[in-house]
């Protein structure tokens, strides 16, 4: 389902641009397009996409301004620019802001797509923080408020996997088979288990819980 699949921003005017961007990405991405500044930083304060596509010329506020706000919300969020101002003053002008890649129009829609895998693959490298949680993909644990919950790896994954999503509920299907394998074939009572064993962990922990059960579908991670 698209819910399930990593979420990106593009805001982009040119109506011809993101629909090749839709069909590229369809089958790997959710895609959510904005024609301007002012609506994409409504919903980005209200969810956080896995990557950002950003154009630089739109019409109510240039990308620059868009890339600033974007860091005062959100340090670590992969930005590419994809934009006409191929110059070298602009290319440095958009690093300098913050964004992790820029790409010149007209762009190899190959190249483009491996540089989005690029990004979010070195994005997953990084420490994620969400509600006071705190992942750190590198010693395979999280943390509240500088608590460390003491998750086993099971734990780890399915807790990472909620955040990673935030806002969404993902499907017991999904959390199965991402953190059990396909081939996990097991009582579904495992996962509920391990709901609240995260749970009891959260609240060890002074954290107030964050995990909402969707009865008969999944479970969804809602940070404060």
């Amino acid at each position: 389902m698209k819910e399930n699949l990593p979420l990106i921003y593009v805001v982009e005017d040119d109506e011809g641009i993101t629909e090749v961007y839709e069909g590229a990405f369809e089958d790997t991405y959710e895609i959510q397009a904005y024609e301007n500044g002012t609506d994409f930083l409504v919903a980005f304060e209200k969810r956080r996409p896995a990557l950002i596509i950003l154009d630089i010329m739109l019409p109510d506020m240039d990308g620059y301004t868009i890339l600033t706000k974007i860091r005062e919300m959100d340090e670590k969020v992969p930005v590419i620019i994809v934009s006409a101002k191929s110059d070298e003053i602009s290319f440095v002008k958009g690093l300098n802001k913050g964004a992790d890649d820029y790409m010149s129009k007209p762009f190899s829609l190959m190249e483009l797509m491996a540089r989005v895998k690029t990004n979010l693959r070195r994005a997953n490298l990084y420490v994620t923080n969400s509600g006071g949680f705190v992942v750190d993909n590198n010693t395979y644990k999280i943390s509240y408020e500088g608590v460390d919950l003491g998750l086993t790896l099971k734990e780890f994954k399915l807790f990472k996997l909620l955040i990673s999503r935030a806002g969404v509920t993902v499907e017991r299907e999904v959390l199965f088979k991402e953190v059990w394998g396909e081939s996990f074939m097991g009582e579904t009572r495992t996962l509920d288990m391990h709901i609240a064993t995260l749970r009891e962990k959260i609240k060890s922990a002074n954290g107030q819980d964050p995990i909402v059960t969707v009865r008969s579908i999944g479970y969804r991670f809602e940070g404060k």
